[in-house]
């Protein structure tokens, strides 16, 4: 059973040998102490720079200032706490009903860089106040993080820490809900609606990122198939380049799957990019300038793949890649 969380932002915590571990500890233990509750109720995350030891006596001061502060109120400031290179909180609730009692889920997040499934420089804290089964519990959660925070990249790169959580207090009393009942479709939709809204946000606030990329691949032989290809897409610096520059360059999608791995007759494929057709039959086919002048120029891009080849689907999220990306990473721990 766990009863706080306690996060640190602006280090990770991470390759600092026994003592960071012992570091970890400690901060389980105060967080404890001030909060009357057991040791092992307690989960530890952090999230910054690699290799840099805490600081442990500015760390434990902090911790017992939080606990005085403790407010039904305080999600905001949880939120803001903790973010590091994002430009804006990550926050999301819903309320519904489950049977004639209002359940509330809550969301929140943060990560812009470093981000590639699964997961990657990214904590996510879902908290609820369902009446649940643990497994119930256990299967929503494995299964929206699979659509929503594990189909995201941002550059396809992962780091050492990252942290998905969810807590339920069963305070809304409502009837239990158990796996595979019309209570448990109803909290796995909303809990679905949470989940993507941040992954969403994630993307969004991707380092340098100015377009958000919605890229769908069907017709591969198995849905892995399909996730393989979609990242790939999703990962090519190349791509993300001529999206950031609105250069229509369909023949990068075209190499990006190629290079995927998977098996596909190229000359059925089809690639469809904010709804021009490019490429059908092994042709390209050469739209007019005045049909394609608007792709790749908006906010938000679509990039479709059908290969043709099964029944196996997947659709991933990223973003473009700017020079602001580059100069925010350049100088990150200097």
């Amino acid at each position: 059973e766990v009863r706080a969380v306690i996060v640190n932002s602006g280090n990770a915590n991470c390759m600092t040998g026994k003592k960071g571990f012992a570091d970890a500890k400690k901060m389980a233990k105060k967080t404890a102490e001030v909060l009357g509750v057991k040791e092992n109720e307690v989960l530890v995350s952090s999230t910054g720079v690699i290799g840099k030891l805490l600081d442990m006596p500015t760390i434990l001061k902090g911790i017992k200032r939080l606990a005085t502060g403790l407010s039904d109120t305080g999600t905001i400031d949880a939120a803001d706490g903790i973010i590091t290179t994002d430009k804006f909180r990550k926050l999301v609730t819903r309320k519904f009903d489950i049977g004639d009692k209002t359940v509330t889920i809550i969301g929140i997040a943060k990560g812009a860089g470093m981000i590639n499934p699964n997961m990657a420089t990214m904590l996510a804290y879902i908290v609820t106040d369902a009446k649940i089964t643990q497994g119930a519990l256990h299967k929503a959660l494995v299964e929206s993080n699979e659509k929503s925070f594990n189909a995201i990249t941002v550059d396809g790169d992962m780091s050492t820490n990252d942290t998905l959580m969810i807590l339920a207090n069963g305070e809304a009393k409502n009837k239990i809900i158990k796996e595979n009942t019309a209570g448990y479709k109803t909290f796995k939709k909303n809990l679905d609606a949470i989940n993507m809204k941040l992954a969403e946000m994630i993307v969004k606030d991707g380092e340098g990122a100015t377009k958000f990329v919605e890229i769908k691949v069907i017709g591969a032989k198995t849905n892995d198939d399909a996730r393989k290809a979609a990242e790939t897409i999703g990962n090519s610096l190349l791509t993300k380049c001529a999206i950031h520059g609105g250069d229509p360059n369909w023949g990068r999608v075209a190499s990006s799957v190629g290079r995927s791995g998977i098996s596909f007759d190229p000359d059925k494929m089809e690639i469809v990019l904010d709804k021009v057709k490019f490429f059908k039959n092994g042709k390209f086919l050469a739209p007019a300038k005045s049909k394609t002048s608007h792709v790749f120029k908006g906010k938000n891009v679509e990039i479709d793949v059908n290969l043709h080849a099964g029944g196996g689907k997947a659709t991933v999220y990223t973003c473009d890649l700017s020079k602001k990306y580059i100069t925010i990473n350049s100088f990150y721990t200097t």
